[in-house]
């Protein structure tokens, strides 16, 4: 009986290289709409597996994710992932061998060439427009004719199986081009005078940067969000991110390059940087069913071809901190750091982040992958959570690592004094954009988040000189560095006061120092003539030496 073979085989189509020619190097794995050179018209997905040439504009053309192996010493590499919405081809093509194999064997024919005929080849063209190839390589097949005859006998007359049977010529290289109808066709070698009908050059569609969250894809983790509250690592311990300013990541890449990664003053990217020939890479992750929406991403470190284990430790010891769980990582298991291997971060049991290697990356399944969600006023927003209740309006204090305008109904004060009873004077930030470090007292109408938003923005500057303010402010929730039985905290009915009952001063909040506002109430206006003498600092000073001080609400020199 014979076998019909229903093939789309001319659906493997779109090209992609990484070239190890230093003129023209290529593009990197990641998104891509593909143009032909010779026509200017682009690849389109028509339907499942099916692909022509035919689309006439960038946004016609179908995005595709274009992954590929090593290359070898020509800066060649056999694609291993071409998909789009629809599926991935390469599976595709796997498909088609497997259908032609059994064929064969069933009329006891040798098989063992198919595994390369079936190869994509991407080859750079070595053209300063970063234009490639896609190749595929016949070797010298004894009986082809026979061969070839069984397996036209089988394909039933199915168009895209006998044309690319017809025209494989054992022993050659085949160069994948744009036929008469926009179709994909094969060329022994150039085809056009031009010789551009062949060569195809990559548009990468690069992931936008900017403010966001960053979730692990784990279905089972309860607090799903990566933060950073402690100053020597980062954890995944988040409850809900539009309440933490420790979770905003300020995102920056280059196609699947990460240039900047940073969250509380930690940035991932010189990790990297340290490592000469490595990267930083957020590589997509898709299956069919997702139907090409990358809402997932792999996060990995990219090794070069020569690597040294220890120097790898050392840059990572230096840029996370020796207490970093990702340190403890890559100390335990050394054997993943190896010439151009890559090393996965992913989300640990215990509700870290600990790393993976290649060969034990698709264990972690959703673990490894990591979604990144913008931060905009719509559907991901921050609201930092009330932590009192005065005169019928919520209060709370906050520390940021990035700058940030107001959304809806909160104020921002400066603290300008805080009283011997703990009454804060405020001064109204009348500012468009809160800087970065600027420690504030947030006056909220409501207690509902979504009244309450604020909105990290990108390069934002202090647009007029902000109010002194006697509040300071951390980023950790382990800062050891202040005394804190004089750190004065937001209290019940809006007060400043020592709170005995906390072990530390909680991430992303201010408080204010009881030795300096006191000075300050004292120097100003309610200065009381007791001649008592302070520095500028607002510190009594028993014996003053030379120098400027403060007596009775004034500026003496001694």
């Amino acid at each position: 009986m014979k076998k019909i073979i229903t093939l789309t085989l001319l659906a493997v189509l779109m090209v992609t290289a990484f070239s190890a020619n230093a003129v023209t190097p290529l593009p990197d794995q990641g998104v891509y709409r593909i143009q032909n050179v010779y026509s200017g018209t682009w690849v389109k997905l028509q339907h499942d597996y099916l692909a022509d040439i035919t689309a006439l504009t960038y946004e016609e053309a179908s995005p595709l994710l274009v992954w590929y192996g090593e290359r070898d010493e020509n800066g060649e590499a056999l694609l291993t992932n071409l998909s789009g919405d629809g599926g991935d081809m390469i599976e595709t093509l796997e498909f088609i061998k497997g259908l032609i194999e059994e064929v064969l064997e069933n009329n006891e024919k040798p098989t063992w060439f198919l595994e390369e005929m079936f190869q994509l080849h991407l080859v750079p063209t070595g053209d300063a427009d970063g234009s490639v190839f896609l190749c595929v390589d016949v070797p010298e097949i004894e009986d082809w004719d026979e061969i070839k005859a069984i397996i036209l006998d089988a394909a039933n007359g199915q168009t895209a199986v006998t044309y690319y049977i017809t025209h494989m010529v054992p022993g050659n290289r085949h160069y994948m081009g744009i036929d008469y109808d926009g179709s994909f066709g094969y060329r022994l070698e150039a085809g056009t005078p031009e010789g551009t009908d062949i060569k195809f050059l990559m548009v990468r569609e690069d992931l936008e940067g900017g403010y966001c969250f960053v979730k692990t894809a784990s279905a089972t983790a309860e607090n799903p969000y990566l933060r950073r509250v402690h100053e020597k690592t980062s954890t995944v311990d988040l409850a809900q991110a539009h309440n933490d300013a420790s979770a905003v990541f300020d995102l920056a890449v280059e196609g699947i390059k990460v240039n900047r990664l940073a969250v509380q003053g930690l940035d991932l990217a010189p990790l990297a940087q340290a490592i000469e020939g490595s990267y930083l890479a957020l590589c997509p992750t898709n299956t069919a069913a997702q139907k090409f929406i990358y809402d997932a991403y792999a996060l990995k470190l990219q090794l070069p071809d020569e690597v040294d284990a220890a120097a790898v430790i050392a840059a990572a010891t230096q840029a996370l901190g020796e207490d970093s769980e990702i340190v403890a990582a890559l100390n335990a298991h050394s054997e993943m750091i190896k010439d151009r291997a890559a090393i996965y971060f992913v989300h640990s049991d215990n509700g870290g982040v600990t790393i993976a290697g290649d060969a034990n990356y698709d264990a972690y399944g959703d673990d490894a992958k990591w979604k990144i969600e913008f931060i905009d006023t719509h559907d991901n927003y921050l609201a930092p959570a009330a932590e009192v209740e005065a005169n019928g309006k919520y209060y709370t204090t906050l520390y940021t690592a990035f700058p940030y305008e107001l959304v809806g109904s909160l104020t921002a004060y400066s603290v300008t004094k805080v009283g011997e009873d703990g009454t804060p004077t405020l001064e109204e930030l009348e500012m468009d954009v809160i800087p970065a470090g600027t420690p504030v007292l947030l006056e909220m109408e409501t207690n509902n988040d979504e009244n309450h938003m604020i909105m990290p923005v990108a390069d934002g500057k202090m647009d007029r000189e902000a109010p002194k303010s006697v509040l300071k402010g951390t980023l950790f929730d382990d800062d050891t560095e202040n005394d804190k039985a004089n750190m004065l905290t937001l209290q019940g009915g809006l007060n400043f006061a020592v709170n005995n009952n906390a072990d530390y001063m909680p991430a992303n909040k201010a408080w204010a120092d009881k030795t300096i506002p006191t000075a300050i109430a004292i120097v100003g206006n309610d200065a009381q003539g007791d001649n008592t003498i302070y520095d500028l600092m607002g510190r009594k000073v028993v014996n003053p030496t030379h120098g400027i001080y403060i007596q009775n609400g004034k500026k003496v020199v001694y």
